[in-house]
């Protein structure tokens, strides 16, 4: 992804001395940080989800939505982990 920046003319002396990939750096942590502010609440706990249901109940729900899915014969889960791994 490129990512043009609008550096205004009062600023343009001080950065044009500056090293450029501190600046390709700083400019992308800043993009970051605003991305993560404006980012929703549920997106940011994704990455840990934290739920309210047990593990078991948690299972529960998964198995019922899951209802009819069949394996292959002769396929188990532990085939479907390894596959493709060399």
């Amino acid at each position: 992804m490129n990512l043009i920046v609008h550096i205004p003319d009062e600023h343009a002396a001080r950065v044009s001395g500056a090293d450029p990939e501190r600046l390709e750096r700083a400019a992308l942590e800043a993009v970051l940080r605003v991305a993560d502010d404006a980012a929703p609440k549920d997106q940011r706990a994704m990455a840990g989800i934290a739920a309210d249901l047990s593990p078991q109940e948690a299972a529960a729900r998964m198995r019922a939505a899951r209802a009819g899915n069949q394996l292959p014969p002769g396929v188990s889960i532990r085939d479907l982990m390894t596959y493709g791994r060399a």
